[in-house]
């Protein structure tokens, strides 16, 4: 708004300024002409931000305009829109889709990671995402894949939840560009020996969250998986650590038990998770496939520091594996009663919310309006003080003003 101070102060000025009586003055000095085009061009630059100010924003800017947009920002102020189902408005009814939260680390068999086919062309896809059991971050894998070797490799980054969510919401608004810069684990990016795969699928949390157990797997792609190895990171310390000695006590046991060399047979271990009992030690069944059926090699468990790994049975066991991370599953389509009246809800709410747009949008353009008219009031007043100044000054000091050349007689 304006103010009435200024507005009185203002016709004060002008009122003065057209009382002020001037000896010896046939016309304005040069000095009045300068601060009146002075005036004009500021007045004509005001006008033209003004009208800029209501146009939309356009690809057609200062240079100096475009260089302070390009600066980088700091990815966690960006603002990230929802994805928006396109509407259908040929169609009464959209089967909407509804998810829920499951344990992640479900029973062996289930497919733990796929690698789509379309990661030839994309050159890279993300896997299932792990959540902390408190959901406040996410840690998912991202797969490369590189054309000229034909081969694999993995990155394992984590993202920040929005606590300010539902659960389901945080899980389901999880977005990359939130993601820390740096991976927490990256397999090798060698490329040289073709058809490698290299691949990073976490297990689980431990009840705390404060630590993640982690498996690499690295095959041929023609032959299948070589081995699996065990990783350990901790997120107090952000220091991911390797564990080869549970490996190496299973292959030394059945070297010295047996007299079998694993390491001329095909043989794997099978992460199970984190002993319920003991969160400090991890759950390991290992396989043989030497035959047409897999053979049992014992359930192993080690500590996460490496330092103890141990036989806890030969024949199967019923050690309990704690299952702490949660992850988002499919459940269904939301009912046709549900969709149809969510549907009216959103529509009516999407009216109100233009018609409060546009009422933000008038205010908007009022305030603009009033704040220019407000700006030039301040540059005329600005002027006439500058205008009053000088003639007040030319008046005190008895000199004439000969009319044509703005010099001052004597």
């Amino acid at each position: 708004m304006i103010s009435e101070t200024a507005a009185g102060l203002y016709m004060m000025m002008k009122m003065k300024f057209q009382n002020t009586e001037i000896p010896y003055l046939r016309e304005k000095p040069p000095i009045s002409k300068e601060y009146e085009y002075q005036q004009k061009a500021d007045e004509k630059e005001l006008k033209e931000e003004y009208e800029k100010s209501k146009m939309p924003e356009s690809g057609f800017m200062l240079r100096s305009e475009y260089e302070e947009k390009s600066l980088s920002k700091d990815k966690n102020t960006v603002e990230i829109e929802p994805a928006q189902t396109p509407k259908e408005y040929g169609m009464k009814y959209v089967p909407v889709p509804k998810y829920k939260l499951v344990k992640y680390n479900l029973a062996p068999g289930f497919t733990e990671l796929q690698i789509p086919r379309r990661l030839n062309f994309d050159r890279e896809v993300n896997g299932q995402g792990i959540v902390s059991s408190d959901f406040t971050f996410m840690v998912y894998p991202s797969i490369h894949y590189y054309a000229s070797a034909d081969c694999t490799s993995t990155d394992l980054y984590v993202i920040p939840l929005d606590t300010s969510l539902s659960n389901i919401e945080r899980v389901k608004q999880a977005n990359i560009i939130r993601r820390e810069t740096k991976p927490i684990l990256s397999t090798s990016k060698d490329i040289d020996t073709p058809y490698i795969f290299r691949t990073l699928t976490p297990v689980d949390f431990t009840p705390d969250n404060k630590k993640l157990l982690i498996k690499e797997k690295t095959g041929y792609r023609f032959d299948g998986i070589w081995k699996t190895d065990l990783w350990i990171y901790d997120f107090e310390n952000k220091k991911a650590t390797a564990l080869p000695e549970v490996r190496e006590a299973i292959a030394n046991y059945w070297a010295q038990t047996k007299g079998a060399n694993l390491d001329e047979s095909r043989w794997d271990i099978y992460p199970m998770g984190f002993d319920e009992n003991n969160q400090d030690r991890i759950i390991v069944c290992a396989y043989g496939f030497t035959g047409k059926a897999p053979v049992f090699l014992g359930t192993w468990s080690i500590d996460t520091k490496g330092d103890y790994s141990k036989l806890q049975a030969l024949s199967g066991s019923s050690l309990p594996v704690s299952i702490v991370g949660y992850k988002l599953e499919y459940d269904g389509n939301e009912s046709r009663e549900h969709t149809e009246a969510e549907a009216e809800r959103l529509e009516k709410q999407e009216k109100e919310h233009n018609k409060e747009v546009k009422r933000l949008q008038k205010e908007e353009e009022k305030r603009l309006e009033q704040e220019y008219k407000l700006k030039l009031r301040q540059k005329e007043m600005e002027y006439l003080f500058k205008q009053q100044q000088y003639l007040e000054e030319y008046k005190g000091s008895g000199n004439k003003y000969n009319g044509t050349t703005g010099a001052d007689s004597l």
